[in-house]
């Protein structure tokens, strides 16, 4: 067995901590795109579409390729800011799919409770920006 598909297979038996605090914040993580976005999480992982430039507590930035391009993603969860090139962000200002996938990518790498707190918050000052 390839060390591959052993990540896989963990991965795919990890539970998401996104939905999660969604959940926990009253929203419903069962619109279709939303959980499809979050689904999405082990294939992008597994498939190399992340590449983290900068990973620091309260901070991650990476290159996400996505279906449609490259698309730079930082998130600053200690002063509550983010940015995303791609055109749902810079057009409608949301909290992208991409925004999204770091934040799980950023609970996946740190995986303590105090940076799943930063997570919360972040989401809680941002909830009415989700798509």
């Amino acid at each position: 067995m390839s060390f591959y598909g052993n990540m896989a297979y963990v991965l795919s038996s990890r539970e998401l901590k996104t939905p999660k605090i969604l959940q926990g914040m009253g929203l419903s993580i069962e619109a279709r795109r939303l959980k499809t976005i979050l689904n999405d999480f082990a294939l992008y992982l597994n498939s190399g579409r992340f590449k983290v430039l900068k990973l620091k507590r309260g901070y991650i930035e990476a290159i996400i390729k996505g279906h449609h391009g490259e698309w730079h993603t930082k998130v600053n969860l200690l002063d509550y800011r983010f940015s995303c090139s791609c055109p749902h962000h810079r057009f409608r200002k949301a909290l992208c799919k991409h925004v999204l996938l770091l934040l799980e990518l950023y609970a996946f790498l740190r995986n303590e409770a105090r940076d799943l707190k930063l997570i919360e918050s972040f989401l809680e000052a941002y909830k009415s920006r989700l798509f």
